[in-house]
């Protein structure tokens, strides 16, 4: 199984968020799946390991060319988010997870935020139109293997200013809504659909948060890039972190690679034979 490189940022300015990955990585079986990369201080993290009383061993590099199958690594590095962003965008690692921190991260352009748990993968968005709708289908085809998903609207708003106005069903997309947010969250409507959608982004992330638990991670969906972070400052919303960014990388490869050389298209529609029969 192929193990890719996953970079860590080390989080706030008081480093707690070294209590997360040292802990997350603390037993050899969290090195199985990837080669995870912390960006950060190697002096703040020794004195970290020490104060928390962990066994996590890490070997320090300079590039991440540099890393070794089963030992977690630690770039050392002066501005940890910038860093790991600037290798991410360059494709030196092949996903990136933002532990929780003060202020946030400059994402991609055109970057869409998703609450993703066991049950919900939630996109939160300025405006439910089209472009955002057919995105959202994209990403949950491409990144999470969804074939055919059904998506829920969620608005508190009239039906009119969040519902598409253009016939996306010639699309094929399988739309419903708008709900009530509520009500969706209490009834667990949740359970029958494979995506959401809103533009409420507050009160979708408050129910949200109510059901995350066990565990809520954020997606950043929409770009070439694979980042995540968790929704918690807590070790399991970390692990799930990796999970999610590995299982979307996987995704991705296979739904590329099964559209790389399509097969050529055997009959013709006798719609075009007659649409170019009146041709004059």
């Amino acid at each position: 199984m192929e193990k890719i490189k996953i970079g860590i940022t080390q989080g706030r300015a008081d480093r707690t968020g070294y209590d997360l990955i040292l802990t997350a990585f603390e037993e050899p079986v969290s090195l199985e799946l990837c080669h995870p990369i912390i960006y950060g201080d190697k002096e703040t993290a020794v004195q970290q390991r020490k104060t928390l009383n962990l066994g996590t061993n890490f070997i320090t590099i300079t590039s991440t060319d540099e890393v070794q199958d089963g030992r977690l690594s630690l770039l050392q590095c002066e501005d940890s988010e910038k860093t790991a962003m600037e290798d991410c965008l360059h494709n030196n690692i092949d996903a990136l997870v933002i532990t929780p921190q003060e202020d946030p991260v400059p994402l991609p352009l055109g970057s869409m935020e998703m609450l993703i748990n066991e049950d919900i993968r939630m996109a939160l968005v300025d405006q439910v139109d089209n472009k955002s709708v057919e995105s959202f289908h994209r990403t949950l085809e491409r990144d999470f293997d969804c074939q055919h998903p059904r998506i829920a609207i969620l608005s508190d708003k009239a039906v009119q200013e969040n519902t598409p106005q253009d016939p996306i069903e010639e699309k094929h997309i399988h739309l419903y809504g708008p709900y009530a947010i509520k009500e969706f969250f209490e009834q667990e409507k949740y359970m029958y659909y494979d995506g959401i959608i809103t533009s409420e982004k507050e009160k979708a992330t408050e129910a949200f948060a109510s059901l995350a638990y066990e565990y809520g991670i954020r997606f950043y969906a929409g770009s070439d890039r694979i980042i995540t972070s968790p929704f918690l400052a807590d070790t399991v919303c970390l692990n799930h972190a990796t999970y999610i960014a590995t299982d979307v990388y996987r995704n991705r490869k296979t739904y590329d690679q099964e559209r790389e050389n399509p097969l050529p298209k055997l009959f013709h529609d006798k719609r075009e034979d007659r649409n170019s029969n009146n041709v004059e």
